[in-house]
């Protein structure tokens, strides 16, 4: 293999077109040969915005036909598992939008596969790549042991995607729960879950609280019936607390840490504030660019992707890792009271 990987992208939507087209076009080691869309119209423009020599309608066409190294799998939900399954058997490195199927067995097999033919296939949880939490994360675990990790996803909408195909905790919420669980950094042992379901043909809210195997505590909530979309996550320790803004019905991202001033407080009235210490972090800056794949982690975990191909590493956000929050997704949802 040269020092840039030839890439073809299978689903051409609003994904692809907003973060991730424009995040290759800028990654010296991408060479996109071709994309692949089952609407052809929507293939060939960006074809042409980009200067993309092929074009197809039929992505088992695509990847017989072209000499490619690895796969941009975009597709909904509901298509990844056996499009991901046919590129990883042909031989293909594969990225693959979350989740990483719609069930844990899914992904298992996914990952299954991917091990038998000693193919790199990572998860698209670009909330682990993003600059302000990576940075946020770095400065944490510099302060304090994190003992406590929150994650919340609020927005209005239904919660039945993919024409009913999943709900949105798997589909969506997973981001939450898969970024809660990495920065625990254990396992998950015991788990209980409250549901809600308001204006919608599905559940559309639950709270949950997790124990892991390294007695960190976590929480994840999510609320698709709300004022808007709210984005955030909280990391908790002895020494320091981290809380982590990704947008609140606008693009924001920024980090605000406050580290404890040694003196022990339980009421401001009675006893004044601990003169903590304050660290700000500014996503925008950290990103060195206002563009949304530059700051909300689509161009840092596509470059990584690449980079995996390029010098066969573990991807950070590996199949594997997609399994094992899959199993949390569904290990919440069994824990209803």
């Amino acid at each position: 293999m040269s020092d840039q990987v030839k890439v073809g992208i299978i689903g051409i939507g609003g994904l692809a077109r907003s973060v991730h087209l424009p995040a290759l076009s800028q990654i010296k080691t991408a060479r996109i040969e071709a994309v692949c869309d089952i609407i052809e119209e929507r293939a060939r423009k960006a074809a042409e915005q980009y200067g993309i020599p092929k074009v197809y309608t039929l992505y088992k066409e695509m990847i017989a036909k072209e000499k490619l190294d690895a796969i941009f799998c975009i597709v909904q939900p509901d298509q990844l598992y056996r499009i991901v399954l046919d590129c990883l058997m042909a031989g293909l490195d594969v990225f693959m939008e979350k989740p990483p199927g719609i069930t844990a067995f899914q992904a298992e097999s996914l990952q299954f596969f991917a091990e038998k033919n000693n193919r790199i296939l990572q998860v698209g949880f670009n909330r682990r790549y993003i600059p302000v939490v990576q940075k946020t994360l770095e400065i944490m675990r510099e302060l304090t042991p994190i003992t406590h990790v929150e994650g919340t996803f609020l927005k209005h909408g239904t919660a039945s995607f993919c024409q009913g195909a999943l709900s949105a905790f798997p589909s969506d919420t997973i981001h939450c729960v898969d970024l809660v669980r990495w920065i625990a950094g254990g396992k998950p042992v015991k788990a209980a879950t409250v549901t809600g379901q308001v204006n919608d043909v599905v559940k559309n809210a639950w709270f949950s609280v997790i124990k892991f195997d390294n007695d960190c505590l976590g929480i994840v909530r999510a609320n698709y019936m709300t004022g808007g979309r709210t984005h955030a996550f909280e990391i908790h320790g002895p020494q320091a607390s981290a809380f982590i803004n990704l947008g609140m019905g606008e693009n924001m991202v920024k980090s605000h840490i406050m580290v404890h001033g040694g003196k022990t407080s339980y009421s401001i009235s009675s006893t004044g504030t601990q003169a903590q210490k304050y660290i700000d972090l500014d996503g925008f800056e950290l990103a060195g660019s206002t563009e949304l794949h530059r700051y909300y982690g689509f161009y840092q975990e596509d470059e990584a992707f690449l980079d995996c191909v390029l010098n066969r590493k573990k991807p950070l956000a590996d199949i594997s890792e997609g399994a094992a929050s899959m199993r949390m997704v569904e290990m919440l949802l069994a824990a209803e009271i």
